[in-house]
């Protein structure tokens, strides 16, 4: 009985110090900037109802008091061709606001670019992200690839 007990009271003892235990995932690296998601696929619409892609660009670590410039470029192994079949504001920049963790590139897709519904007919647009010299792209999702189809 006594061995009962004082088993007993140390698994309820394990069982209080393991449950109050908090845990938090805080991210301890230097800044970086990436694409989340690295990959999309969008139509590229109707004249009525032109297709169009949001890009997110996160910034991963604390938020910044200023709004920070970022430089991305158009990969030279993009299929798809600017003026063609998409445009884009401000191309090659990019604003991350004061207090956010996003930023974001607007592409906007041209109808009837892509002339039939077959994936040798899909267009590629493939994006670097650079950062700049206080917010570096994170090596792993620096590139963003959107697939543009019928």
């Amino acid at each position: 009985m006594k061995k009962n007990i004082i088993f007993a009271c140390l698994a309820f003892a394990v069982f209080v110090i393991t449950a109050c235990k908090k845990e938090y995932d805080t991210y301890e690296g230097s800044s970086v900037v990436e694409f989340s998601p690295a990959v999309k696929s969008r139509s590229q619409g109707t004249v009525a109802t032109p297709g169009y892609d949001s890009v997110k660009v996160q910034l991963v670590g604390p938020q910044r008091s200023t709004a920070a410039e970022l430089n991305y470029t158009v990969d030279a192994s993009s299929t798809a061709v600017a003026g063609t079949h998409y445009t884009i504001a401000n191309t090659g920049k990019l604003t991350l606001p004061a207090n956010s963790s996003f930023g974001w590139i607007r592409v906007n897709l041209i109808p009837g670019s892509i002339p039939t519904n077959s994936t040798a007919n899909q267009r590629k647009l493939v994006l670097k992200l650079d950062g700049n010299s206080e917010l570096p792209a994170s090596v792993n999702y620096r590139t963003y690839t959107l697939t543009i189809t019928f």
